[in-house]
């Protein structure tokens, strides 16, 4: 009698270990020893990032200090060339004054004294009181003459008025500086 046996086959396992059970067993230490590699490698990539980030940091630091001291010194720089620039402009624009002054002392007459001289820009007012026309004329003169630095030498106002009872002749002449 022939026998039929529907049941399923049971294989039994060869020395009890099943390979394919093993290769994905290895396979997965395999994956996680990987995994674990990738994971130490981002780490360490991480802490080298972080620490050139605090270096980084700190030199910002340093150089934003250096940027500081730097502008400073420009705007200390800034100040001294303005003040060089005022003392370079008053010691070029006080020869003229001194020597104004000097050409009006040494053209002075003996009847003429002065009690106000302005300057504006270029145009020179001298105020003063004279005993006679004449001296005022003289002293006009002499300026027109002999003063480099003067030019259009004008009589503005000349009237008589009395200083402690004594008449004198107010005068007041306008002219332009040169130089």
């Amino acid at each position: 009698m022939i026998r039929v046996n529907l049941l399923p086959r049971v294989t039994r396992q060869v020395g009890g270990r099943d390979w394919q059970s093993m290769a994905g067993g290895l396979v997965a230490v395999l994956v996680l020893l990987g995994l674990a590699y990738l994971w130490w490698a981002v780490t360490s990539e991480s802490r080298a990032i972080e620490r050139r980030m605090t270096e980084m940091q700190a030199e910002i630091k340093r150089l934003e200090a250096v940027a500081r001291k730097v502008d400073q010194y420009k705007a200390d720089k800034k100040h001294l060339e303005e003040r060089l620039k005022v003392i370079r402009t008053l010691s070029t624009s006080q020869k003229v004054p001194v020597h104004l002054l000097q050409t009006l002392n040494d053209e002075l007459p003996d009847e003429v004294w002065l009690n106000g001289i302005s300057k504006t820009g270029t145009r020179l007012v001298i105020r003063g009181f004279s005993f006679t026309d004449f001296g005022i004329a003289n002293f006009m003169t002499q300026l027109g003459r002999t003063a480099p630095l003067l030019q259009n030498v004008e009589l503005v106002v000349s009237e008589q008025t009395e200083v402690q009872k004594v008449p004198l002749k107010k005068f007041e002449i306008l002219c332009t500086v040169t130089g």
